[in-house]
């Protein structure tokens, strides 16, 4: 038995944010529930009227449309959700509750949800983490990839990198969630991986791209059992030129306007030239040593550890997590 969340919130507030794994099935469409709410507040019993004429339409068309025969099963627990909890829901409820479907509604709708994510945010402690810091190019998101069971990927749940090009992400994760989808998502991550053992998270900073990152949570991560990680340098370079390798000219060029009052104008005009030519390798060997290296700060870690091979760090960090648990490190 799957358990399913149906959304009927209109297309527009769905992709703004929702449920992580929700159906949009819209009871009103966009420029209805804009209508019927402009009406409301000239003759409430019109809008109702409206509105329900429409709830009836669409419903009918979600009834017959064979793109939700796998969602509108008899063996799907459904549970049904709009902005509060009100009418929308409401509307789809009573349909298929006299079908004979297994279905409930959400209790305060999207908005108690909301309230939901916040508090799981909010809750989180320095014990709950291991925190991955070090210089660019030393594998803390390959260990956090390696770790995705028992870790929180902060730039995968972002869609950026953390760093000036960093919005290179939405090249291969698509364009960022909004702030409320983010923290939708990192609250799921939150809850479903919770465990009497710290999930590895990495130390960024406040912002990723256009993300801030919840207060609540960087005081977490920030003051929990910190690992600084280690690489040599030939690995950190072709870590760089692996992740940026294909980066797009007007991208590149744009991180290199952000960083260009922080790295030294010959430098600078080496790496444009560099460009032209394609050598990713050393464009990435110059600014990991003549930038990246000069404007990391480096924070006090509780402990020192070389990133060297994939199969023997995850085994680390797994005896690591036993290890803070059990309160022996």
């Amino acid at each position: 038995m799957a358990k399913i969340i149906i959304d009927v919130r209109t297309p527009k507030e769905f992709a703004h944010s929702h449920i992580p794994n929700a159906y949009n099935l819209p009871v009103l469409l966009d420029m209805q529930h804009q209508e019927v709410g402009k009406l409301y507040k000239i003759d409430p019993l019109k809008a109702k009227f409206l509105g329900a004429s429409y709830a009836c339409e669409n419903i009918s068309k979600i009834l017959q449309d064979p793109k939700n025969s796998h969602i509108l099963s008899y063996e799907n627990e459904i549970l049904i959700t709009c902005a509060r909890g009100g009418m929308r829901s409401q509307s789809l409820l009573y349909v298929l509750k006299s079908l004979d479907f297994r279905v409930s509604k959400l209790a305060g709708g999207y908005k108690g949800y909301r309230n939901q994510v916040l508090d799981i945010i909010q809750k989180s402690k320095k014990e709950d983490f291991i925190t991955l810091c070090g210089p660019t190019g030393c594998g803390k998101s390959e260990i956090i990839e390696d770790a995705s069971d028992f870790s929180i990927d902060l730039e995968s749940l972002a869609h950026h990198y953390g760093s000036s090009f960093g919005s290179m992400a939405s090249e291969i994760l698509g364009s960022q969630p909004t702030q409320k989808m983010f923290e939708n998502l990192l609250a799921y991550e939150l809850e479903n991986k919770k465990s009497s053992l710290p999930l590895l998270i990495e130390a960024e900073s406040k912002r990723l791209g256009n993300i801030i990152i919840p207060k609540s949570l960087a005081n977490s991560y920030q003051n929990a059992f910190k690992v600084h990680i280690t690489s040599p340098i030939e690995l950190r370079i072709q870590r760089i030129k692996n992740l940026y390798g294909n980066i797009p000219e007007t991208l590149f060029l744009n991180g290199m306007q952000k960083i260009k009052p922080y790295i030294q104008g010959n430098f600078y005009k080496e790496i444009l030239n560099l460009w032209e030519y394609k050598d990713l390798e050393k464009i990435a060997e110059i600014l990991i040593l003549k930038y990246y290296d000069k404007v990391y700060k480096y924070s006090p870690a509780d402990l020192s550890f070389e990133h060297t091979n994939r199969v023997e760090s995850l085994v680390f960090f797994k005896n690591l997590r036993n290890e803070l648990a059990n309160k022996s490190f």
